[in-house]
């Protein structure tokens, strides 16, 4: 009995001494949290900009919806018509990505996945008039996380300048 408990208190002993090291090697990332962001500086007559749109990758930003507003939500209903069609109807893309006006000059734009590599920034009037136009490449430089996990990524100022 006595050499049985030996040979469990060495397996044990020689358990824990491979289990420790590589427990301490082990790498958990948390849960993908973050936005990627980048900004939005206007100079010149600010006054007449109603709002900024940022455009990537075929689409555009829209501003951030006030706190409490109603969500959109998409009602689906079935014909009552046996001889209707019922072939899906388009449905309406996510925003990939959202503006936020900071001050008179300053617009942020926050995007939940993607950091694209090319933008088209406008000034637009009350009316939707373009003031001002610019396109711009984004260098990204992560600003938090760390190498092994990812992490938040911030672009350069996007600069426009409006007549």
């Amino acid at each position: 009995m006595r050499g049985v408990w030996g040979l469990i208190v060495r397996l044990a002993v020689l358990m824990l001494a491979v289990c420790i090291p590589v427990a301490g090697c082990s790498n958990v990332c948390p849960a993908m949290g973050w936005v990627n962001s980048v900004t939005v500086e206007l100079s010149g007559d600010v006054s007449r900009v109603g709002t900024v749109p940022l455009c990537a990758d075929g689409a555009c930003s829209e501003l951030r919806p006030e706190p409490g507003t109603a969500v959109p939500r998409i009602v689906v209903t079935t014909p009552l018509d046996a001889e209707a069609s019922l072939a899906p109807e388009a449905q309406p893309a996510m925003v990939p990505f959202y503006a936020e006006r900071i001050d008179a000059d300053t617009w942020r734009f926050q995007f939940n996945v993607s950091f694209p590599d090319h933008v088209t920034a406008k000034a637009l009037s009350a009316t939707g008039e373009v003031i001002a136009e610019t396109d711009a490449d984004l260098d990204w430089k992560r600003v938090g996380g760390s190498a092994q996990c990812g992490g938040p990524v911030e672009a350069s100022p996007v600069r426009l300048a409006v007549p």
